[in-house]
This record gives C-alpha cells, structure tokens and sequence, in this order.
C-alpha cells in the first residue's frame, strides 16, 4: 500500500488462525512497526495463543528490508502540532518531520481495516491496536482523537515527550467519559543503562515519559476506564518493544 503523497509505502503481513473462528469471528491484534513486530516474536510467542481463541495479526510495516523506516514512522506515528490554536506546518524533532498521525490513521481506518476485515471474519468487538515508543505515541493519539475506532489500546513507553508534549494537549481536551468501555494499558521501562545515564541529565525526557503516562492511566480510571499502567525497572526502552508486545497477545486473545 502507498500513502496518499507517495512518500510512504507499505506492506501488511496477516497471520490468520488454521482453526475456525468463534460465531463471533476472531478476535484481532493490529501490531504498529510490523516488520519489527514480526521480526521480535518467537515461536513460543505464536504458541501462546495457539488454541480456540487465538487471533489475527496484522503486521502494519513499510516496504524495506530492515525492521524500521524511521523517518516514515516519524511522520506516521506522531500528531499534528497546535500553536495558539493553529496547525504548525512540518513539526520537526530530531531533523525528522513528523504530525501525520491524522493521515496515516485514515489509511489505517478506511483501507488497512476493511483489507482485514474482506480477509477473515473478525470480531468487531476485540480489536485492538498496540505499539512501542512512536509507536506507543500514535496509540495514545488514536484513543484521544478517535477512541472507537478500537476496544483496547496497549503501549509501550510511548514518546509523550515528541514536540515538547504536544499530544497532552488533545489529552487535556480530552471527554474521558469516551473511553469508560475501553481497555486501556499502558507499560513503561525505567531501565536505563549507564551509558546514557551521564547524557540523560539534565533531560526530562525519560521522567516526562512516566509522569505523562501515569497522569493519562490516573485520569482515564478515575473516569471509570478499564485501564492499568506498568513500570519495569528491569526493563529499558528497546527492550519494552517485546514486552509490551507479548502483553498485547494475551490482551488481545481475552474474552
């Protein structure tokens, strides 16, 4: 598949259960950076929801060789930039545009979705969305922006801090009440090895990742939302790709 610019193209693995579905057909796990999803998840991964509830996986990738095309997650994953109540054009982090997560979310809604759905007969009450880091980032997006668009959302140490937070603004907008039917987790990894703990100082990246992501699980549950928040000292940011990853698996097989 190509973006609506031609800029971005990419490819969609399924891996759809041999075993029949349920009357309800089956349950569905869209998995965000596809080609490294797939590339992290082992054999005993794909054996754990082996059984009568195991789901469809739906790998959303780009068309490289490698696990990552980082500047078209850049853009894909993360919002679009208000200043004073206007759209700021080409927000840039790290010399990488970014705040297309408004138009790639219509490609995942309007042609990754029905492309699935034409696939396998899927429960259209558990889907669910995961993603780690930008990754993590667009999850929150989609669940602030257009929150039935999936029943449960999981991320992994999502990137709160892009653009001096600019996605807490359209949390701070945000009806709660939107998201009392939701199931909602978010995992972070406060691991940090030694290396980057001297360059780290002075940044509020790692802190601003858990207060973002505490003071979000904090609000969401006093709205009576169906949410948990992690943190994993044993853990640091890579790391929690798999984590949260195999967390998502048995979130997306429950009933």
């Amino acid at each position: 598949m190509v973006s609506a610019d031609g800029q971005r193209h990419y490819r969609i693995e399924l891996s759809i259960p041999r075993a029949s579905p349920s009357n309800n057909g089956y349950p569905v796990l869209y998995m965000l950076d596809g080609n490294s999803a797939m590339a992290t998840l082992t054999a005993r991964d794909f054996a754990s929801i082996a059984g009568d509830n195991a789901p469809v996986l739906v790998a959303i990738g780009y068309d490289i060789d490698g696990r990552l095309d980082v500047d078209a997650r850049s853009y894909d994953y993360t919002p679009p930039v208000m200043d004073n109540g206007k759209p700021v054009t080409a927000p840039t982090v790290g010399a990488r545009v970014g705040g297309g997560a408004d138009i790639f979310l219509d490609l995942l809604t309007t042609q990754i979705k029905p492309l699935v759905q034409a696939r396998a007969n899927i429960d259209l009450t558990r889907e669910s969305l995961w993603g780690h880091s930008y990754g993590g980032l667009f999850v929150v997006h989609t669940l602030l922006t257009q929150p039935d668009t999936f029943d449960r959302y999981i991320m992994g140490d999502p990137s709160a801090w892009w653009h001096d937070g600019a996605v807490m603004q359209a949390w701070e907008a945000f009806d709660k009440q939107l998201a009392v039917n939701k199931q909602v987790a978010i995992l972070v990894g406060t691991r940090m090895r030694a290396s980057r703990q001297a360059a780290a100082r002075g940044s509020h990246r790692g802190e601003y990742l858990r207060s973002a992501s505490k003071q979000i699980a904090d609000g969401l549950h006093g709205a009576g939302a169906d949410v948990s928040y992690e943190e994993f000292s044993e853990y640091g940011h890579g790391q929690m790709s798999l984590v949260s990853l195999q967390r998502a698996l048995r979130i997306a097989t429950a009933p």
